[in-house]
């Protein structure tokens, strides 16, 4: 019987053990893949929405948007009705270039699309800085359909 006792300590331990190395490797799979919230882009005919951590979400007309540019040099400012989720800025910002806009914004992607139309301004990006560059080229293109 003491032999018995014996093995189910050590089986716990063993177990206790094997617990703790896999969630030493989920929290590390995390750290390395990034585990923040993402921005996502829709697009349809006639508009593109986008859509935050929070619960945020703003659709975009093409007709209405009066202004594309992209930015390598962007302040995100200060959050006014918004936040951070990760490096994920949401909601509504204000700035000293923009003023107030709305932010779907990674600040772990240098390159930022600023998008003014006849509601306000939205800046964001998209995935990581290749697909934010190629969204940046294409979506004048859009706009102007």
């Amino acid at each position: 019987m003491q032999k018995s006792a014996q093995d189910d300590t050590s089986r716990r331990r063993h177990l206790m053990f094997l617990v703790g190395i896999a969630f030493l490797v989920a929290i590390g799979w995390q750290i390395l893949t990034g585990s923040r919230s993402s921005v996502t882009f829709h697009t349809a005919n006639d508009a593109f929405t986008l859509t935050g951590p929070g619960g945020t979400s703003a659709t975009i007309a093409y007709a209405d948007i009066k202004d594309i540019k992209s930015t390598d040099s962007f302040d995100p400012g200060t959050a006014k009705g918004g936040g951070t989720s990760g490096s994920v800025c949401y909601g509504t910002w204000k700035n000293d270039s923009l003023g107030t806009y709305t932010a779907f914004v990674d600040t772990d992607i240098d390159t930022v699309i600023l998008v003014k139309t006849n509601d306000g301004t939205y800046a964001f990006n998209y995935e990581d800085e290749d697909a934010t560059k190629e969204l940046a080229e294409a979506l004048p293109d859009f706009a102007a359909q």
